[in-house]
């Protein structure tokens, strides 16, 4: 039995990450009352907000969890998934609180983790399944109170794209890419903040609009891009010229996950794309590198150098 009801309290778990503090910068700019969720090893700290609570666990047991997800509505994981039982923990407390009717996973995926090739390759993704058919599982035997949203983005482009992680490497001399294939291949990916407001979109939407995203996979990007052309851009922005190296997929698991977010990231003709759903516009790629480069005192003395820094 469904029975959506509007969001006011939202749980974060995870908002001192990459992704999670641009989720919580975003969900502090709405209506909504947001409380994170910490362990007490913690040491993170966070300004003060009207909006803002923080408790803290002494423990990350289901009891104490439980006990912290009381009159919460909703449930944000945005902590890496290497620690499979702390998210389960998490997803079975939003079901016992009897009180949270959305869990957004961390689910974020460069492909779609129902994917066997991902599988088979990465062990992450098939962690991500594990959560998803625990959730399934709650969400039933909840008589539908407890439902779920799994959000599949591809990767984070503006955190990816001066740290290595998506082969290139604006800041060596001189500048350089690694290429996969032809570097023609196109892949859905999307910002951290394009991620943020998807989870927006979702946690703020009337009963209608939470209907419609209750339990199902969401697939969304900021643009449809290859390497090529990011290459372009950042030789357009930059004014280096960059060498373009050609590469099979690596054993490294970071490799792994790059290589199958190229080969197999293209949501736009898949079912789950939701960008209309979700109220989402694509991004101007330009633009969006510009910024990510503009993160780091080594990108703002490149685009300096190229005139392109204001």
């Amino acid at each position: 039995m469904s029975s959506e009801t509007p969001i006011k309290n939202v749980t974060l778990v995870g908002a001192s990450g990459n992704l999670g503090r641009v989720l919580l910068s975003h969900l502090l700019k709405t209506n909504l009352h947001i409380t994170i969720l910490q362990r007490a090893s913690s040491k993170s700290t966070y300004p003060s907000h009207p909006n803002l609570t923080i408790t803290t666990v002494p423990s990350w047991s289901v009891p104490e969890v439980t006990l912290a997800l009381r009159d919460q509505h909703a449930v944000i994981a945005a902590f890496p998934l290497r620690d499979l039982p702390a998210h389960l923990t998490l997803a079975t407390a939003a079901w016992a609180s009897g009180t949270v009717t959305r869990f957004i996973p961390a689910d974020y995926g460069s492909v779609d983790a129902r994917s066997k090739r991902a599988q088979d390759l990465v062990p992450l993704f098939g962690k991500k399944v594990q959560v998803r058919e625990t959730l399934e599982m709650l969400s039933e035997v909840s008589g539908g109170r407890l439902s779920w949203t799994s959000l599949v983005n591809g990767h984070f482009f503006d955190w990816g794209l001066t740290n290595g992680f998506l082969h290139f490497y604006p800041f060596e001399q001189p500048p350089r890419a690694h290429i996969l294939g032809s570097g023609n291949e196109k892949s859905s990916q999307a910002t951290l903040g394009q991620v943020s407001k998807a989870v927006v979109s979702i946690l703020t939407g009337d009963a209608g609009h939470l209907e419609k995203t209750r339990n199902k996979v969401l697939m969304l990007q900021s643009f449809l891009v290859s390497q090529n052309e990011v290459v372009h851009v950042l030789e357009k922005v930059t004014g280096n010229k960059y060498e373009r190296q050609g590469e099979g997929a690596g054993e490294a698991i970071e490799d792994l996950v790059f290589a199958l977010g190229v080969v197999e990231g293209d949501w736009t003709n898949q079912p789950e794309y939701a960008m209309g759903l979700l109220g989402l516009e694509e991004e101007d790629l330009e633009a969006v590198v510009r910024k990510a480069l503009e993160e780091s005192e080594e990108g703002r003395k490149l685009l300096a150098g190229s005139g392109n820094y204001l």
